[in-house]
C-alpha cells in the first residue's frame, strides 16, 4: 500500500502581529517542537474527515483542477500543537494536508501557494477572518520577515537567522479561548470601514515591527525586548486580552522579561535578556500550574537549483577541445562534468539542474544526458553561441539560466564544470538554511599570492567583508573556488549586474559586485582543488583524482 507522510509545524508571532490581517509588516518562526501531520494512504475512495479538511479539498482540487478519483486516498492527521494555545494548530493542519497532496498528486506547489491555499480555505471557503502570517510562516518555515501587503509574492518573504534571537519562552494556561476569527471579526469590520484607530494601531504595529527587525539584526537587544513590550501594548488599544493571558504577562514582566501574545490567545511568548531570567520565568511559571516550552526554529529544507556552467570554448586546452567540450573530457575514466554531478546528488535538498552549453557542443552534452543516469530532473540549455568569439561568458550564461527556472527556488547552487574538488556540499545547504545568507567555498594559496591571478576574499570570522577578481595587489590568502551557494534573489541581482555594465565573463566579478550588496560567507576547503586549465592540469587530475564510486 502507498503512502506519505507531510508535516507542518506551530507558529511564533514575533512582531506585527495581528497587522498581517490589515496589510502590515511582521516577524515571525516556525516551532520545531510541535508539529502536525498529514498522512495519505491508497484507498479504494477518498476518505477526509473533518470539515475543516474537506473544505481544504475543495479549495485544492478547484485550484489544481483535479479529481480525487485520479488516485484515490484515505487523509489522516494527527498534530502536537497544544489546544488552544493560540499556536496555529488549525492552520498547521492545513498546510500539512496541502503538502500531502501536492506530493500525492505530483503537482508542486511553491510556499507561497500552499500558504495562500490554506489561508483561502478559512477565508473564503469557511468564512473564518485570519490572516496570511500564520500561513506563511508554516509554509516557509524558518525565521521570517514578511510584507503582508502583497503577501503572497516570493518578494514578500525574506529570511533571517535564527541566532540573532533572544532567550525565548513560550508559556500556555489551557483556558478556553475565543477563535481568531471570532477575536479578529468585529475589528476587521471597523478597518474595512475606515475607523481611524484600527487605521493607526494597524500602521503602528507594522513600524514597530520594522524596527523590532533592525534591532535584532543590529544586535540591540535591549531595543528588541521593547519592541516586543509595545507590540502588546499596541494590540491591547483593540482587542480585550483575557484574564489568564494577561495574568501570564504580568508573571514574566515581574521578572523582568519582555512579553505578548504569539497568537489570538492562548499562550504568551518571553523574550528574556539572558538565560538565568529565562530560568526563572520557567520556573515561576512552572510553579504556577502552566505548562512551558524553550521554542526553536524549525529550519525549512531550501529548494535549491543546481546550474552547471559548461559553455566555455577551452581555447588554452587546444587540441583536446576542438570536437569536445572541456566539462565532457574524463579524468579517471569519468566525464568531469559526470564527477561534479555526482557530488551534487549527494545534496538532498537539491532537486533539479540546468547544464549550460554552447550551440557548438550541445548534441554532445545532450547526448551525456541520455546516457547518464541520474535522480535530479536535468537539462541542458544551448545559449546560441558557435565560437569563442561570440560567447556571451559565464554570467550571461547563468543569466539566461535563471530565466528558465521554476518558482520558489530558495537557494542556487552554481559550479564551473572545469573544477575537480573534494567537499561535501551538504554542509553547505545546512548552513544556509539556518542562516538565509550566501555560501562561498575559499582555499588558501601558497604564499606569496601571485598577482592577478586568484579571486581574493577577506573574512570577519565566516563572514566575506570583500571579494576581488584577481587583484592586482592581493591582500589574502583565501581565493575562492567555483563553487557558490546563493540566495533566492539572485536573478534579480544578476540582471541589475548586467544592466550596470557589469563583466558578463568571469563568476568572480559577479561575486566581487554582490559582496557588499547580500550576505555571504565562507566555509573552508578541506579537500582538494584543481581547476583543469592546461594538458598538464589534465594529467595531473587523472593522476590525482580516482574514478567516484558511481560513474
Amino acid at each position: 500500500m502507498a503512502s506519505l507522510q507531510a508535516r507542518a509545524h506551530a507558529r511564533v508571532g514575533l512582531l506585527g502581529n495581528p497587522s498581517d490581517l490589515y496589510g502590515g509588516r511582521g516577524l515571525g518562526f516556525a516551532i520545531r517542537e510541535f508539529a502536525a501531520t498529514a498522512t495519505l494512504e491508497d484507498a479504494p475512495a477518498a476518505h477526509i474527515d473533518g470539515e475543516l479538511l474537506r473544505a481544504c479539498w475543495r479549495v485544492f482540487s478547484r485550484e489544481q483542477r483535479i479529481e480525487a478519483s485520479l488516485r484515490p486516498f484515505r487523509l489522516t492527521t494527527t498534530t502536537g500543537v497544544p489546544f488552544q494555545s493560540g499556536l496555529a494548530g488549525s492552520s498547521a493542519l492545513l498546510v500539512a494536508a496541502l503538502r500531502a497532496w501536492s506530493a500525492w498528486f505530483e503537482l508542486p506547489l511553491s510556499r507561497s501557494a500552499i500558504a495562500e491555499l490554506a489561508w483561502r480555505t478559512e477565508n473564503d471557503e469557511l468564512g473564518i477572518r485570519a490572516g496570511p502570517l500564520d500561513r506563511l510562516v508554516q509554509s516557509h518555515e524558518g525565521l521570517l520577515a514578511m510584507d503582508f501587503a502583497d503577501p503572497w509574492r516570493a518578494e514578500s518573504v525574506e529570511r533571517l537567522d535564527p541566532a540573532l534571537l533572544p532567550p525565548l519562552l513560550i508559556a500556555w494556561h489551557g483556558a478556553p479561548t475565543q477563535s481568531s476569527g471570532d477575536v479578529h471579526a468585529g475589528v476587521f469590520a471597523r478597518w474595512r470601514a475606515g475607523d481611524p484607530l484600527v487605521t493607526e494601531v494597524t500602521a503602528a504595529l507594522a513600524a514597530n515591527a520594522d524596527r523590532g527587525r533592525a534591532a535584532l539584526e543590529q544586535g540591540e537587544r535591549e531595543a528588541f525586548l521593547a519592541c516586543i513590550d509595545r507590540n502588546l501594548e499596541l494590540r491591547r488599544r483593540l482587542f480585550t486580552l483575557s484574564e489568564e493571558d494577561l495574568a501570564l504577562v504580568e508573571l514574566g514582566r515581574e521578572l523582568g522579561a519582555a512579553a505578548k501574545l504569539p497568537g489570538s490567545g492562548g499562550a504568551v511568548l518571553f523574550a528574556c535578556t539572558d538565560e538565568a531570567q529565562r530560568e526563572r520565568i520557567e520556573r515561576a511559571c512552572v510553579a504556577r500550574g502552566h505548562a512551558t516550552l524553550r521554542p526553536t526554529v524549525a529550519s525549512p529544507q531550501p529548494r535549491v537549483r543546481a546550474i552547471f556552467l559548461a559553455a566555455g570554448f577551452a581555447t588554452r586546452l587546444y587540441p583536446l577541445t576542438r570536437d569536445r567540450a572541456k566539462p565532457l573530457l574524463e579524468v579517471g575514466g569519468v566525464p568531469m562534468l559526470t564527477r561534479v554531478l555526482r557530488q551534487v546528488e549527494r545534496v538532498a535538498e537539491v532537486r533539479d539542474g540546468v547544464v549550460l552549453s554552447n550551440a557548438r557542443f550541445c548534441a554532445d552534452f545532450r547526448t551525456w544526458r541520455a546516457a547518464t543516469s541520474t535522480r535530479l530532473a536535468l537539462e541542458v540549455l544551448d545559449d546560441g553561441a558557435l565560437s569563442n568569439e561570440a560567447r556571451r561568458g559565464a554570467v550571461g550564461d547563468l543569466a539566461l539560466a535563471l530565466e528558465s527556472a521554476p518558482p520558489d527556488v530558495d537557494a542556487w547552487l552554481v559550479l564551473a564544470c572545469d573544477n575537480l574538488f573534494e567537499l561535501e556540499l551538504a554542509p553547505l545547504v545546512a548552513r544556509f538554511a539556518a542562516r538565509g545568507r550566501g555560501q562561498l567555498v575559499v582555499r588558501r594559496v601558497p604564499a606569496p599570492v601571485p598577482a592577478g591571478k586568484y579571486s581574493e576574499v577577506l573574512l570577519d570570522g565566516e563572514r566575506v567583508t570583500s571579494f576581488r577578481e584577481k587583484p592586482s595587489d592581493p591582500r589574502s590568502e583565501l581565493s575562492a573556488i567555483a563553487v557558490y551557494l546563493l540566495p533566492r534573489d539572485l536573478p534579480s541581482r544578476v540582471r541589475d549586474y548586467l544592466a550596470s555594465g557589469g563583466n558578463p565573463d568571469a563568476p568572480g566579478h559577479l561575486l566581487a559586485w554582490l559582496a557588499p550588496r547580500t550576505p555571504l560567507e565562507a566555509i573552508p576547503l578541506q579537500g582538494r582543488w584543481l581547476d583543469i586549465g592546461s594538458a598538464d592540469d589534465l594529467a595531473r587530475a587523472n593522476r590525482e583524482f580516482p574514478a567516484p564510486d558511481r560513474a
